[in-house]
């Protein structure tokens, strides 16, 4: 059997691209080798691999569990049935994570659930300064989080146990998960490959929130004052996480969106025994009686910086005309005391119905996303 006739065998059972990524898997060959020199024999045991595969991933099992790798963030990371298969929707939750390390000197950070080690290895790689502690109840999947991490080259104290047993005692700057939050019953949950992912990392209980309140209600004995919590969860949760935050004592709850638009990460911060001083109530009534709120120096007509310039030019872009300006250097109890209230160090702020966005640079990227302009669709709807 020849490379060529490999492929077209193949190619009646199952998708092109995954025919030729398994059978560069079964053979060692590259891409161009396929496309330059069709001709090639295919070893027999090469041959019975691949032909294994192809029924494999004909029967629906997840081309990274065949060939035993998924790229996430550029890196190549090992992953087997033990452990969920990446998804790029994590990706926003990494990228809310580094933001909000940025500027710390030596944050410790806790990643529960770790699965492959995804979100842990990727921050400790980005965040050197970073002190990263990564917890998963199942031991193959610490296993596999552990070679990740030895292959790659980051430097994870991976433990393993139940959400927060193995970090007793233990506070963080900023704790992250990606929990299992899909309901039981879901009908997604008999396709796509899921069948074959561990259960245990997917289901979140009846209404696919149990790990979520867990994490929720647990996390600020484990948060330094001040210390964020970040997690993802399933595109119809994000007011119900917000709702627990809030519950939970946290302050400023926001969600994000993935890529597609739909609600993915929620996050908070937590200040233990916070008692909203005279002017934070006045920040938190203007932020919640306003759908759309800028922070800045100056005002929307006569901007005095560059960065709060530029913010008024994204909101006019997105169409806003009912944007309300506050001007921090005409009120210093304003500027130190709006910077308390988002736990956030620098000017602008952006609030839309009453939740704390971000600064410039996180405007910028979520206008050139279209993720801005979609979620300030939602005052307008409103």
């Amino acid at each position: 059997m020849t490379l060529f006739e490999a492929l077209t065998a193949a190619r009646r059972t199952i998708d092109r691209l995954d025919a030729r990524l398994l059978l560069q898997h079964a053979t060692g060959c590259s891409h161009n080798d396929l496309l330059a020199r069709p001709e090639t024999p295919v070893s027999t045991t090469a041959s019975q691999q691949f032909m294994a595969w192809v029924e494999r991933r004909a029967s629906g099992e997840p081309l990274a569990y065949l060939v035993g790798e998924a790229q996430f963030r550029g890196r190549i990371f090992e992953v087997s049935p033990a452990v969920l298969i990446p998804r790029p929707e994590t990706e926003v939750l990494i990228a809310l994570a580094l933001e909000r390390l940025r500027g710390l000197t030596a944050p410790r950070v806790l990643d529960l659930g770790t699965g492959s080690g995804i979100v842990a290895i990727s921050l400790a790689l980005e965040c050197p300064a970073a002190a990263v502690v990564a917890v998963d109840l199942a031991p193959g999947a610490i296993s596999v989080a552990r070679s990740n991490a030895r292959q790659i080259g980051a430097l994870v104290d991976f433990r393993e146990g139940d959400w927060f047993a193995p970090v007793a005692g233990e506070a963080f700057d900023l704790i992250v998960a990606n929990p299992p939050y899909v309901a039981a019953g879901d009908p997604h949950l008999t396709r796509d490959g899921l069948p074959f992912e561990p259960q245990l990392a997917l289901t979140g209980g009846a209404d696919g929130l149990a790990c979520i309140r867990r994490i929720v209600a647990g996390a600020s004995e484990h948060l330094k004052p001040g210390g964020w919590l970040l997690f993802e969860h399933g595109h119809d949760q994000g007011a119900v996480s917000r709702n627990l935050l809030t519950a939970a004592g946290f302050q400023c709850p926001a969600t994000f969106p993935d890529l597609a638009g739909s609600d993915r990460v929620s996050l908070a911060f937590f200040q233990s025994g916070a008692i909203m001083s005279a002017i934070q109530q006045r920040i938190h009534s203007t932020v919640t009686n306003n759908p759309v709120v800028l922070y800045m120096k100056g005002d929307a007509r006569f901007p005095q910086c560059g960065f709060s310039a530029t913010s008024v030019q994204i909101l006019k872009a997105c169409g806003v005309s009912d944007l309300v300006t506050v001007n921090v250097l005409a009120d210093e109890e304003i500027r130190n005391g709006i910077k308390e209230y988002a736990n956030w160090p620098t000017i602008p702020q952006l609030y839309i119905n009453g939740e704390f966005i971000g600064g410039c640079d996180i405007m910028k990227e979520m206008y050139q996303s279209g993720e801005l302009q979609q979620l300030l669709e939602t005052v307008a709807q409103a």
